[in-house]
């Protein structure tokens, strides 16, 4: 995180630049209840009714687990109020320039009010999440559902919604994400908050931490990469974090936001060459790939050797 810092592949917009998108899955069929069957000896009874009229409100879909946390200002000041948007993190190359929040609010898959002590709980599906808090923004019934683009409503999106979405992908190639020093807007953002039952907890977000590892994709005669390349970090519980890719102007460099004290380990995936050098995905080499995070940000280069398709 950065000052109050404060949650698959679409296409390879430019050098460097990759996206991930995910889904929570659906929610499985409720169990049914079988009408008793009638014994020989005895006039059939009429079935049961499913429900006995002692459940209360919906039934929880197994896929999701409670999730709690607390937001904290500084160590020992709670956020007071608010509302959290939990946004898939692989989603955050199609935050708009334009209105960053109005995005924000249309992805969210998860919308959950902050008490005065900075606690919140909800139910969440698993996944890797940026939690945006907004300080000042109101709750209510209607503000505290998921949003129309997100995966759990937007089955289908039109034509429309697909260009908006590519278009969006394309400004963030070209410029870098809409967020400053940890926030959007002025609103806060906590990346990589992970939902992984028995991970079930985000505990204490303190909003003035630093926690980000930025690597430096170099080719082998060190200067910064000319092609596209999708890095990511894995954490020893195997977790796997995000970056924010590299843009025009910032070529190769690849940056983590809090994440945890632990050991990493830099890992590729593979990408189609930039246009005109052929349709074959491959996976680049790499060497240097040992991060270990202990609180202070780190800076790492990492040699990124690419495949070439048909080569052994």
């Amino acid at each position: 995180m950065r000052k109050f810092a404060v949650v698959t592949s679409l296409l390879a917009i430019t050098a460097g630049a990759g996206y991930v998108s995910s889904q929570p899955p659906t929610a499985a069929d409720a169990p049914k209840t079988e009408a008793p069957k009638a014994e020989a000896s005895k006039p059939a009874e009429s079935p049961k009714p499913v429900h006995d009229g002692s459940h209360k409100g919906p039934t929880k879909a197994p896929e999701t687990t409670q999730v709690d946390g607390r937001i904290m200002f500084a160590e020992g000041i709670p956020a007071e109020g608010g509302v959290a948007y939990f946004v898939f993190q692989s989603r955050l190359m199609e935050l708009s320039h334009a209105d960053p929040m109005g995005s924000v609010r249309d992805m969210a898959e998860a919308v959950t009010a902050v008490d005065g002590g900075g606690s919140f709980s909800l139910e969440m599906a698993p996944g890797n999440y940026a939690m945006i808090y907004d300080p000042k923004a109101a709750s209510s019934p209607e503000a505290l559902q998921p949003g129309p683009m997100s995966m759990t409503k937007a089955r289908k999106m039109t034509d429309e919604q697909l260009q908006a979405r590519a278009d969006a992908i394309k400004e963030n190639a070209a410029k870098g994400l809409p967020i400053q020093d940890g926030a959007v807007g002025d609103a806060f953002i906590v990346e990589n908050r992970i939902v992984r039952p028995p991970i079930t907890g985000f505990g204490e977000m303190v909003l003035s931490q630093d926690n980000s590892v930025t690597i430096l994709a170099v080719k082998e005669d060190g200067k910064p990469i000319d092609f596209p390349a999708r890095l990511k970090m894995r954490g020893k519980n195997g977790d796997i974090y995000e970056a924010h890719t590299p843009s025009v102007t910032a070529p190769g460099y690849y940056v983590f936001n809090d994440v945890f004290p632990q050991y990493y380990q830099v890992i590729a995936f593979a990408v189609r060459p930039k246009p005109g050098a052929g349709d074959v995905a491959t996976t680049p080499t790499l060497k240097n790939t040992d991060v270990v995070f202990e609180g202070k940000p780190v800076e790492k280069k990492v040699t990124v050797i690419p495949s070439i398709p048909g080569k052994k």
